[in-house]
């Protein structure tokens, strides 16, 4: 079954979003009563927003504190809300953490080096860049400026790898500039050896489908010939301005939103899913709102 793109289904969502919204009230409806959920099933679901958050199980002290939290509040969507908020953005100094914060980030960071170097280890990173002064240091030996360059040029690759986790931490950059560091550099080179496995991959990666015979050619003009070419309305001569076109444009954010979906719940995600969600992410580029809208769910929780 083909799966339409928001690029398709845009111009019908502004469409309905300038109309009046217009509310049904449904006689004798109610909210739902959670009263009857087992306890044990709170601690399920505290204990997974902590895994999928932070990367680890909540402590005895951590859990009791959450659950009574829910409960006292009959697990409503605020509280859930205010939960996850918290472990996403609190900066008190935890053991073991730094904090919430830091580990929730570094999680994501994680998960793209996982997603995109094949889980390569920040000490193999920097070793690069290690070997790379060796190597600068021979080329100014030698009178070779181009060497230094070069060498300086794929130094500061790496270093922006590195670099992506604390600075999008403290939102110097977004989660789509973390992307197109983890793109542009030597180990996703060697991992998606020759332009045309590298456009393929790119796309793969990114948006879980291959290029378009269009998209594809002009993606493998700009990266092996670096002549302009559009893509996605943009426009494109080298390969750090494809990274940038491919983590900036709409069908990223639409992606994202399905990444995470999958992620967390190890499903795709339906149109109206992504939909819903699509407007605030691409405007605001905060993919820890797209976690927190997702894990509220009573779905997630398997409260139903």
């Amino acid at each position: 079954m083909r799966r339409w793109s928001l690029g398709i289904l845009l111009p019908c969502l502004v469409w309905v979003s300038c109309k009046k919204t217009e509310y049904l009230t449904v006689p004798g409806n109610k909210a739902p009563d959670y009263h009857s959920i087992p306890t044990i099933m709170v601690e399920n679901y505290v204990n997974r927003v902590f895994i999928d958050l932070l990367g680890r199980e909540a402590t005895d002290s951590e859990r009791n504190e959450r659950v009574a939290y829910l409960k006292m509040r009959n697990l409503s969507l605020a509280a859930r809300d205010t939960m996850i908020s918290f472990l996403q953005y609190d900066t008190v100094y935890h053991t073991g953490d730094s904090s919430y914060r830091h580990a929730c980030f570094q999680r994501i960071y994680d998960l793209s080096k996982a997603r995109f170097l094949e889980g390569a280890s920040d000490p193999d990173i920097a070793q690069n860049v290690g070997i790379l002064e060796f190597s600068i240091t021979v080329s100014r030996l030698n009178g070779d400026s181009v060497g230094v360059y070069a060498a300086k040029a794929e130094q500061d690759k790496y270093r922006n790898i590195l670099n992506s986790r604390w600075k999008y931490r403290r939102n110097m950059i977004s989660y789509g500039d973390m992307c197109a560091a983890m793109l542009n550099n030597a180990i996703y080179d060697q991992i998606n050896m020759n332009s045309f496995n590298y456009v393929n991959a790119t796309f793969d990666d990114l948006f879980q489908r291959r290029p378009t015979q269009s998209e594809f050619t002009n993606a493998y003009d700009i990266i092996d010939k670096n002549i302009p070419r559009s893509l996605f309305g943009y426009w494109a001569a080298n390969k750090n301005e494809y990274c940038s076109v491919l983590t900036q444009c709409p069908e990223f954010y639409e992606a994202q939103i399905r990444w995470t979906y999958y992620v967390l719940l190890q499903r795709q995600a339906t149109t109206q899913e992504v939909i819903n969600l699509f407007g605030n992410y691409s405007r605001t580029k905060n993919l820890q709102d797209v976690q927190l809208q997702i894990m509220k769910t009573d779905e997630y929780a398997q409260f139903r």
